[in-house]
């Protein structure tokens, strides 16, 4: 049976505070508006669209952050009797 332990400390106050920022970048329409409007294209591309990658990244970049923080916490340590190796059976 595959035990989870729990993680040794709570989450970073940062890595919560980057999410919520995630959340109101990514679902408050009225910066999406203002990035939205007829304004000069920046690499080519209109802002919006430069708007949405670089939310996008910045999401990625709060969830690789996170999953380190957790790591760092211990939050992965698994405890587990089908990990160790066994005699017999396909491939011994």
């Amino acid at each position: 049976m595959t035990t989870l332990l729990p993680a040794t400390r709570p989450r970073s106050a940062f890595i919560s505070i980057w999410f919520m920022l995630d959340a109101i970048l990514g679902l408050f329409p009225p910066i999406y508006w203002i990035a939205g409007g007829p304004a000069p294209l920046i690499f080519g591309l209109p802002c919006s669209i430069v708007y949405f990658i670089a939310l996008a990244l910045f999401i990625a970049a709060s969830i690789v952050a996170a999953y380190w923080d957790d790591e760092k916490r211990g939050a992965f340590n698994v405890t587990s009797d089908s990990l160790l190796p066994r005699s017999g059976g396909i491939g011994a």
